[in-house]
Formats: C-alpha cells, structure tokens, sequence
C-alpha cells in the first residue's frame, strides 16, 4: 500500500524498497506496540478503568472532567500549567523531541534501555499499579449487581 501512496507523489519506488528490510520493519513496530501502547499509556488505561468501576453515570464525563478542573483551578490558583505539562508529556511520550530532529535511521534511536530508564515510565507504571488495585477493591466491595 506505501508503494501504490508513494508512486502516485512521485517518489522513487526502488529507492524505497532498497531500504526496507522486511525483518527490521515488523520489529520496530513490535517495539513500538508493546511500549508506547502497552506500558507507556498504562496509567491512562488504568485510569479510565478505575472511573468506569467508580462512576455510577456518566463515567466519560468523570474520566475527562477532573483532569480539566485540576488545571483550570491551578491555572488561577498559581498561574500555572504543570499538571497541563505533565498530562502533554504522557499523551506525547518521551519519544516526541526525538521524533522532532528528523533523524534519518529512527531504529537506531528505539534502545530498551533508553525507554526503561524514562523516570515518567515508572512513576506511571506505579499510578496504573495504584488505579488497578483501586479498581479491584471497588469491583470487589460492590458485588454482583
């Protein structure tokens, strides 16, 4: 499909599958799938679970209300915008200034260990352990409906 996009913007198709590795391609987006879309946006999945176990109505308006109202009372409060900061780190992930240089070879950038020693990662992967046992004990504590 890239090649039939890329043949009609007149882009060199030879160029582009001289560079493709077939086993490499797949990998990185193995790479890509289990961090970013598993462990990276743990906490926001966990936190989506803990408002549907807890809100009795309406739990899309509590999932997405208390996030808002925490940064529009810190923007008055204190002028502000780190808890705004903090939720565009976690919604971009620490990959996004690297993505931003335009590096020609991404796959030398995308290291395990470069990604498991993020201090968000872990600080995240705590909040989703948190929210998670939250959410048991509250499934648990309202038995069968």
């Amino acid at each position: 499909m890239s090649s039939a996009v890329f043949a009609g913007s007149g882009v060199n198709l030879r160029e582009l599958w001289t560079h493709v590795s077939l086993f490499r391609v797949p990998g990185i987006w193995l790479y890509h799938l289990v961090t970013v879309h598993g462990l990276w946006y743990a906490p926001l999945y966990a936190w989506l679970l803990l408002v549907s176990a807890w809100a009795p109505r309406a739990p899309v308006l509590w999932a997405f209300l208390p996030p808002f109202v925490i940064y529009g009372v810190e923007k008055i409060a204190f002028n502000t915008s780190y808890f705004l900061n903090l939720l565009r780190y976690r919604l971009e992930g620490p990959g996004s200034a690297m993505a931003a240089e335009h590096q020609p070879d991404l796959a030398s950038k995308l290291i395990p260990h470069h990604f498991l020693s993020t201090p968000g990662l872990w600080t995240g992967l705590a909040f989703a352990a948190v929210f998670l046992y939250a959410t048991v004990h509250l499934r648990r504590s309202r038995g069968p409906i």
